[in-house]
């Protein structure tokens, strides 16, 4: 992640925003939104997640902008903030009957690959998790999820506003999850969630 903006400019900018300068910040913001939003994006092939984290972190970087003269690199320090807002938030989604770090072995230790038998379990509890939708939450993750439509196209056909549908596919994404994890104890938690990422 490498800002844009000379090093020397930075520190001013930090040092503006620090002051609580708005038109600072939001020059510091418009230089690293888009690497922010990409790194996460990338680990976690999800747009709405990435949104998030990327508010968050400058969020975070607001409220303690009265600390930001001592940081010495950074692009270095947003990044951490960044990880450590991910990181938070996917602790937050995981099972709490599985310790964090267990779960987070099995992702990067699970081969990307599964037999036809597994295959069919997955396709069958998903196919279930579907249907113990709401009506609204059905749909917003089927035109999002499978037609591959953006929220504002979703929002345009259904009528509604972009976070009503940012809502109803965040509450479907977390019940399909929570009910595939509940019917599918004998397969490894990494094994579902690659399988929804291709959802």
């Amino acid at each position: 992640m490498k800002s844009h903006i000379p090093i020397d400019e930075i520190a001013e900018l930090l040092l503006r925003v620090s002051n609580g300068d708005e038109q600072a910040f939001r020059t510091i913001f418009e230089d690293y939104k888009t690497p922010i939003y990409s790194t996460i994006f990338n680990l976690s092939d999800d747009e709405f997640m990435a949104e998030e984290v990327l508010q968050d972190t400058f969020i975070r970087l607001w409220n303690y902008r009265n600390k930001l003269i001592e940081v010495d690199n950074f692009d270095a320090w947003i990044y951490r903030v960044a990880k450590n807002v991910f990181l938070t938030k996917i602790k937050k989604m995981s099972p709490s009957q599985e310790p964090f770090d267990l779960i987070l072995h099995d992702i990067f230790a699970t081969p990307k690959t599964y037999n036809d038998i597994e295959y069919q379990e997955l396709e069958k509890a998903f196919e279930q998790a579907i249907q113990c939708l709401s009506p609204k939450q059905r749909i917003t993750y089927q035109l999002v999820k499978i037609e591959g439509l953006s929220r504002k196209e979703v929002a345009k056909i259904l009528d509604v506003s972009a976070e009503t549908v940012k809502w109803n596919l965040d509450e479907s994404v977390k019940k399909i999850r929570s009910t595939m994890t509940e019917m599918l104890n004998d397969l490894p938690l990494a094994l579902i969630f690659f399988y929804l990422q291709k959802k």
